[in-house]
C-alpha cells in the first residue's frame, strides 16, 4: 500500500493533512457539498462517514445538499442520509429512498448530462464544500482521480473550499482521465473534436487553486464492490434476443462485423448482454458508455474482440476489481474514464452512433418506459444517464423480463397497457427486448400495429389476452356487454391474473 508521502507531492498540500474527524469540522451543516462518485465508485468512503458521526454528535438538526455524479455505496450514504436535506441527481440508496417517500429529502432527478453544466453554470447556487478522491496530487497541485469522474472537475472548479481525500489503498490511477470543464456563458464552447472513442482532448488530471485545499484526509478503503445476482435463463435470453437483433441491423444497415459503439447500462441483464456479445460475431468492440463493468472485463485480453472503452466510472464486483488489478495497464491503454458530462453529451452520442441498451422497469404497448417509479409514485431511483443516451442514440434498445415477482407473491406483467410513470417516451426508444422477443419500432406504423407487435412479441403469453382486450377498448370503447366491467373492472381482472399466475417472475 501507498503512503501519503509517495501520493502527494505538493509540499504545502501535503501539510494540510489532517484526521477526518478534524476536517469534518470545516464543513456547515446548512452547506452545500460536492462531491466525487458514480455508482459506488469513487466516492469520500473515509470522510463522509465521519461527517456522520460528527452531525449525530454536534448538529443533530443538519441539513445539506449533497451534490454527486450519481449513486453512492450504502455504507456512505446511508449514515449520512438523515442529514441530507436535498439530493442530486441521482441516488438508489435505500436509506435515501424511504426519507425520500417521507418528504423529509427533496430529490431532484436531473439528466446526468446537464447536471455537471448546470453545476458550473451557477443553477444549484454556490458549492460550500468540494470533497473529492484523489489517488495522487501532483507537485503543481493538479490532482488525479481516482475510479470515477462524474463531477468531481465541476466540483473542484466551482467550490469555495477543497477537501481532498486521499486514496492510498487504490492504485495509481494516472493516465486514465480525460478531463475537460464545460465552458459557461457567454465564452463560446469549442467543438469537442471526439470522432473516435478512444480519443482524447483534455489533461489527465485536474487542475485546481491549491489554496483552497483546507484539508487533507488519508482513505485506505477501496471502493465497494458491486453485487450480482447469478445470471437466470431469463437474462440469458434478453440477452440472446438483444444480440439476435443486432445481428439483423448487421445485415440490414450493411455494418459488416463492425458494430456501432455501444452504451450498457448497470446491472445483471446488462452483464448478460455483454457477455452475448463476446461470443458473437462481432469484433474490435467499443463502449461508449457510463459505466466500465465486470461483463467489459472480459474483452480487455482480447485483442480480437476489443478496441476501446470511454466511461466516467470503473465500478466492478470483487471478482471484477481482482481481473482490474491484474490488467490495469492494458486497460490503462484501451480505457478512458472522463466527466459525465462528457460521457453522456447528447451530440457525441448522436455522433458516434452509439448503440444505447438499458433496463427499465416497465414497457406499456404504446413504447413508452418507466424506469424510475413502481406504481407510478414510489422511488426506486434516479433516471441516470439513461435519458442522455435513448434520445439521441443511433438506436435505443430497451430490455426488461416480461413478468416480475413481487415481495408479496404477485407476478405482474413488466408489459403494462400504460406505464405508470414515463421517463422514456415511444418517441425515444426504437427496439423493445424481453425474453418472449423484440418488438421494433424504426418504421412507419401506426400506434395500434406498433402496439399489437409489442404485446405478441414482448408481452408474456399468459398476459396478452389481457392485454388485447385493453388495446381494443382503449380503441374502439367499451362494448354494451363490457360497460359494466369497465376500466376499474378490467384492472380487477388484471390483479386476479397476478395472482393466479401459474410460472415464478423474476424478484421485484
Amino acid at each position: 500500500m501507498a503512503t501519503l508521502n509517495d501520493r502527494v507531492e505538493h509540499p504545502d498540500i501535503l501539510a494540510r493533512v489532517m484526521p477526518a474527524e478534524e476536517a469534518v469540522k470545516l464543513v456547515s451543516p446548512r452547506g452545500t457539498l460536492a462531491i466525487s462518485g458514480f455508482t459506488k465508485a469513487g466516492e469520500p468512503k473515509a470522510f463522509l462517514p465521519a461527517l456522520a458521526r460528527h452531525f449525530a454528535a454536534h448538529a443533530p438538526d443538519a441539513r445539506i445538499a449533497l451534490l454527486s455524479g450519481a449513486s453512492l455505496a450504502e455504507e456512505v450514504e446511508a449514515p449520512l442520509a438523515p442529514f441530507i436535506g436535498k439530493r442530486g441527481p441521482y441516488m438508489s440508496s435505500a436509506a435515501s429512498r424511504l426519507l425520500i417517500e417521507k418528504e423529509r429529502m427533496e430529490f431532484a432527478d436531473i439528466h446526468l448530462s446537464q447536471f455537471a453544466r448546470n453545476l458550473v453554470y451557477g443553477f444549484y447556487g454556490d458549492v460550500d464544500t468540494a470533497v473529492v478522491e484523489v489517488s495522487r496530487v501532483r507537485r503543481d497541485g493538479s490532482v488525479v482521480l481516482t475510479s470515477s469522474v462524474g463531477i468531481s472537475a465541476e466540483a473542484l472548479h466551482c467550490a469555495k473550499q477543497i477537501v481532498l481525500e486521499v486514496n492510498t489503498a487504490a492504485p495509481d490511477y494516472t493516465g486514465f482521465h480525460d478531463i475537460v470543464v464545460p465552458p459557461v456563458h457567454p465564452h463560446v464552447g469549442w467543438p469537442i473534436p471526439i470522432t473516435n472513442v478512444g480519443d482524447r482532448v483534455g489533461t489527465p488530471y485536474v487542475r485546481i487553486d491549491p489554496s483552497k485545499v483546507v484539508a487533507v484526509v488519508e482513505s485506505k478503503v477501496p471502493d465497494y464492490p458491486v453485487s450480482f445476482k447469478e445470471t437466470s435463463p431469463v437474462d440469458r435470453q434478453i440477452a440472446a434476443n438483444v444480440v439476435e437483433y443486432l445481428e439483423c441491423c448487421r445485415t440490414t444497415y450493411g455494418w459488416g462485423k463492425r458494430i456501432p459503439p455501444l452504451q450498457s447500462g448497470v446491472g445483471n441483464i446488462a452483464n448478460a448482454v455483454i457477455g452475448q456479445l463476446y461470443d458473437s460475431p462481432f469484433t474490435r468492440l467499443r463502449f461508449w458508455t457510463e459505466v466500465f463493468q465486470d461483463g467489459m472485463m472480459r474483452f480487455v485480453e482480447d485483442d480480437a474482440k476489443f478496441e476501446a472503452a470511454s466511461a466516467t466510472a470503473i465500478s466492478l464486483s470483487a471478482a471484477g476489481r481482482r481481473e482490474f488489478d491484474r490488467l490495469a495497464a492494458r486497460c490503462r491503454d484501451r480505457l478512458v474514464l472522463r466527466p459525465m458530462w462528457l460521457s453522456n453529451h447528447a451530440e457525441l452520442v448522436t455522433r458516434l452512433f452509439v448503440v444505447a441498451m438499458n433496463t427499465p422497469l416497465e414497457v406499456d404497448i404504446y413504447g413508452h418506459a418507466n424506469s424510475t417509479h413502481v406504481d407510478g409514485s414510489r422511488l426506486m431511483n434516479g433516471l441516470g444517464g439513461s435519458g442522455d443516451f435513448l434520445r439521441n442514440a443511433y438506436l435505443s434498445v430497451v430490455h426488461t423480463p416480461s413478468v416480475r415477482k413481487l415481495r408479496d407473491g404477485r407476478t405482474v406483467s413488466c408489459v403494462m397497457p400504460v406505464v405508470g410513470h414515463i421517463d422514456h417516451t415511444e418517441h425515444d426508444i426504437k427496439c423493445i427486448v424481453t425474453e418472449q422477443g423484440y418488438a421494433l419500432n424504426t418504421e412507419i406504423r401506426s400506434a395500434r400495429y406498433r402496439a399489437l407487435d409489442i404485446i405478441d412479441s414482448c408481452a408474456h403469453p399468459y398476459f396478452r389476452p389481457l392485454l388485447k382486450e385493453y388495446l381494443s377498448f382503449s380503441r374502439e370503447g367499451w362494448s354494451e356487454g363490457d360497460k359494466r366491467k369497465g376500466l376499474e373492472g378490467w384492472w380487477d381482472e388484471y390483479h386476479a391474473a397476478c395472482r393466479g399466475f401459474p410460472a415464478t417472475g423474476g424478484e421485484d
